[in-house]
């Protein structure tokens, strides 16, 4: 079988795998003759390729019986070479029944390689003696045996037979051991990777570098430049809402080092996500989305080192400098006409907490808007590094699970939990089994239950072929470790 896209696909190929939607429903199944209104179909669906049967066509070369009692031979191909003599009647049929071995490199003589190429008949081997059989055999080239599924009986044939037909096998044929009962192993066929990201990648450059001009235009009590924020945040909305079911999904952010512009898009995407999945107003959402890119901008004027740092381990006089920025920037925000006070209030609570242990008020009076925000930047700060040491993406969500209710209100932490892969795609695992895998996609609903590929068994073994785990279908499996 060989892998073409939906594109290359032409009336009366044959498909030869089935071609199955996401949830594993047969579109079309395994031999289906392909028709033009099929590939318009999968054109709909989204599917780019397919499996299709080889054409051996032009290479298969035992479709046609030999009439080994009606071969004759031309004139000029009549001479044999140990008696260099003529046969007497040109053209003479050949009886094979007694042709010995030597004469066997006549019949080779007589067929060239186009010849060969055109032999297209069955062979009966069974209404055929040893020394006929070998012969035949002769007469087709190392590609016409490579198609030539037979089983050689080699207890029934005496020595003499049994070396002629090692005679005909060429050297590269000769060191494989021929081994009828064993199959022929597929291709090893690889689910791809499928790793769904919030933004496109086109649209996530573009509001990077646009994030990127406007703050380092910026400077203090100089927000000339920063409504343009705004148009940005409503770009990001514009995209997220562009895609079909966007808050059922479950998306792919992996640990990272991040500056604070991706950063603060990373946040400001999660944060949008979880507010339309709690049905929040279109106001709402706007301000969490324009809030959220600019939360951290108060840490342009820190002269504190917070990149790849834990800000508890520094002295308490930068620790103190560092809890500063959301004052710093809710400051050169608060005068801002183009941005709501609701806006400004998450840039200056982003890091308050329920249980009052934020900053930089300390204070126990946070909205739900600032929650959000202050749940997505705790995450992608522990992932990323910033005034954090840097942790895996199941160990930040894990953080995230322990203070459900303490830090935050539990709906929010429930609606974020729901919507970030525990194991991005591309992780490497170990489940109960013992078993390395791959994260090769995530289960809409299942955040800790993607789709896994094993690669290697309990004893570190290498794995033949393709073995997929689906968690939700097979329950006894789950991920004990990630593999680092």
């Amino acid at each position: 079988m060989k892998l073409v896209t939906v594109e290359d696909l032409k009336e009366g190929d044959i498909l030869a795998s089935d071609v199955l939607l996401e949830d594993y429903t047969v579109v079309l199944g395994k031999g289906t003759e392909i028709k033009e209104q099929y590939i318009e179909k999968l054109r709909e669906l989204d599917i780019f390729t397919v499996y299709i049967e080889e054409d051996y066509s032009d290479d298969i070369t035992n479709d046609i019986e030999l009439e080994f009692d009606e071969i004759t031979v031309p004139d000029e191909l009549l001479q044999i070479d140990e008696e260099n003599i003529l046969l007497d009647e040109p053209n003479k049929e050949i009886d094979f029944d007694s042709i010995n071995t030597p004469q066997q490199s006549l019949v080779d003589s007589m067929l060239d390689k186009a010849q060969k190429d055109q032999i297209k008949k069955e062979i009966d081997f069974d209404s055929i003696n040893k020394p006929q059989q070998s012969l035949v055999d002769s007469m087709l080239d190392k590609a016409q045996k490579d198609q030539i599924n037979k089983e050689i009986d080699f207890d029934s044939i005496n020595i003499p037979q049994q070396s002629l037909v090692d005679s005909i096998l060429n050297d590269a044929e000769k060191e494989q051991t021929i081994e009828t009962d064993v199959p022929i192993s597929k291709p090893d066929l690889k689910i791809p990777l499928e790793e769904i990201k919030i933004l496109k990648s086109d649209v996530e450059q573009q509001v990077k570098s646009r994030i990127k001009d406007i703050l380092e235009l910026h400077v203090y009590q100089r927000t000339d430049g920063l409504k343009k924020i705004a148009d940005t945040a409503e770009k990001i909305i514009t995209d997220i809402l562009e895609e079909d079911v966007v808050v059922e999904r479950v998306y792919d952010v992996k640990e990272r080092n991040a500056d604070i512009y991706d950063h603060s898009i990373e946040v400001c995407t999660i944060a949008t996500l979880i507010a339309l999945k709690m049905g929040m107003t279109e106001k709402e959402v706007y301000d969490i989305s324009e809030a959220s890119l600019i939360h951290d901008i108060g840490l342009r004027y820190l002269v504190v080192k917070y990149e790849d740092q834990d800000i508890n381990l520094l002295p308490t006089k930068d620790q103190d400098e560092y809890k500063k920025h959301p004052i710093y920037g809710y400051t050169a925000l608060k005068n801002e006409q183009w941005i709501s006070k609701e806006a400004k209030d998450i840039v200056l609570a982003h890091h308050e907490r329920k249980d009052g242990s934020g900053y930089p008020l300390g204070t126990k009076k946070c909205s739900r808007s600032s929650q959000i925000v202050g749940i997505c930047d705790e995450f992608d700060e522990l992932i990323c590094g910033i005034g954090k040491a840097k942790v895996r993406v199941h160990e930040a969500i894990n953080t995230i699970r322990n203070y459900s209710g303490i830090w935050f209100d539990r709906d929010i932490v429930k609606n974020f939990l729901s919507l970030i892969a525990v194991y991005p795609v591309g992780s490497k695992v170990r489940t109960n089994k013992g078993e390395t895998a791959i994260v090769m996609r995530q289960n809409s609903h299942f955040p800790e239950r993607p789709v896994l590929r094993v690669i290697s068994d309990v004893y570190g073994q290498a794995i033949n072929g393709e073995k997929v785990i689906d968690l939700i279908k097979d329950t006894s499996v789950v991920i004990q470790e990630v593999i680092k």
